[in-house]
């Protein structure tokens, strides 16, 4: 696979969330993959688990997500996207950094069919002046 695929995949992948496009983040995924966020947790497994985590993500209309990206890597059909997932909850003056590391591996469509998201608590820093944000990951699980 040409890196310029994978490569499209991924800023695809970044922009459907800076642009809050679920349809979009979708598009990019087969419908058989996994996602795990983090790595050790279950996996979210094809477009219903995607939409699941992309549901709980946004279950709070006034919260804002923004993917500052920091470098893509594209090596045969698999990509590395590091960037840090800047959250922030102005009415409440909340926020967090997440600085993440994503894998994927795309199948022969071009479609992501493996997402391992590697990001620990020393990933996480709070925004100078803001309250720290941490949302419960289990409540993403407990409708699986």
């Amino acid at each position: 696979m040409k890196p310029e695929v994978v490569r499209g995949v991924l800023e695809s992948y970044a922009r459907a969330w800076a642009t809050n496009d679920k349809a979009l983040l979708l598009s990019v995924f087969a419908e058989d993959c996994e996602w795990a966020d983090p790595v050790g947790t279950p996996p979210f497994k094809g477009h219903a688990g995607v939409a699941k985590f992309w549901d709980f993500a946004h279950q709070d209309a006034t919260r804002l997500m923004k993917p500052v990206v920091h470098r893509i890597v594209a090596c045969a059909n698999e990509g590395i996207l590091m960037f840090t997932m800047q959250v922030r909850i102005p009415s409440q003056n909340q926020g967090l950094d997440l600085a993440i590391i994503d894998r994927f591996v795309l199948n022969e469509e071009g479609k992501i069919k493996l997402a391992q998201a590697y990001w620990d608590p020393g990933s996480i820093s709070v925004p100078a002046g803001m309250q720290m944000f941490a949302p419960n990951i289990e409540e993403a699980y407990e409708k699986q």
